[in-house]
């Protein structure tokens, strides 16, 4: 995929789905505004491996939807 879609865009096509975006454009609070999506999967852990196998300078790890109830978050 080499399009930059806006963030609209991308919860639109990928509803449900975690998302890598390559150089994503953001607000000053880092929500991501717009970006080209270099890799997409219902699972989690192939987007991780393919995050691994691009190293990408400047990425973002997203998941885009409702919260799965069961997704523990860690800060």
């Amino acid at each position: 995929m080499d399009k930059v879609m806006s963030w609209d865009e991308i919860k639109e096509t990928f509803d449900g789905e975690w998302v890598l975006i390559e150089d994503p454009e953001c607000t000053p609070s880092h929500q991501v505004i717009r970006g080209k999506v270099v890799f997409h999967s219902k699972k989690r852990s192939e987007v991780h491996n393919k995050f691994k196998e691009l190293s990408p300078l400047h990425p973002a790890i997203l998941y885009v939807g409702d919260t799965p109830k069961d997704l523990v978050f860690a800060l």
